[in-house]
C-alpha cells in the first residue's frame, strides 16, 4: 500500500513539472480604446526549446508572430508582428500567476499607432 501510494505521488509531480514553457499556450484578452468596441485577441505560442512563435488571431486572417521572447529577468513578454496591411503590432507585459496553469500576461498592445492597455489569460 505505501509503495502505491508512493508512485502516485511522483507521478503526480511529475504531471505539474511537465507543464512546460511558460508561454505556451493559448491566451485571450480584449483591447479597447474610449468610444470603441471591444476587440478580443487570441494568441497561440509555442516554444520549440530555443524560440518562441506563434500566431494572433488564428483563423482566415491569422497574423504570424515575427519575434517574441520571454525575458526571465522579471517575466516580461514581447512580442511583434504585421497585420494583414503592413501596420506593425507590438506586445510587451509581464507574467502573473506564474503558479496557475491560468497564468496572464499584463500589458500594452499597440497597433497602428493605438495604444492599449491588455490583459491575456491563458486557456
Amino acid at each position: 500500500m505505501r509503495r502505491v501510494l508512493t508512485l502516485f505521488l511522483l507521478g503526480s509531480i511529475a504531471a505539474q513539472a511537465q507543464e512546460g514553457f511558460p508561454l505556451d499556450g493559448t491566451w485571450r484578452g480584449q483591447r479597447a480604446a474610449p468610444g470603441e468596441s471591444p476587440a478580443t485577441i487570441v494568441l497561440i505560442l509555442q516554444w520549440d526549446g530555443k524560440k518562441v512563435t506563434g500566431i494572433i488571431n488564428p483563423g482566415p486572417k491569422q497574423t504570424a508572430i515575427a519575434d517574441a521572447a520571454l525575458i526571465p529577468e522579471g517575466w516580461r513578454v514581447k512580442l511583434s508582428a504585421r497585420t494583414a496591411t503592413g501596420q506593425p503590432i507590438a506586445f510587451e507585459g509581464t507574467l502573473g500567476e506564474l503558479g496557475s496553469y491560468h497564468r496572464s500576461i499584463t500589458g500594452t498592445w499597440t497597433e497602428g499607432g493605438q495604444r492599449y492597455q491588455v490583459r491575456m489569460v491563458r486557456e
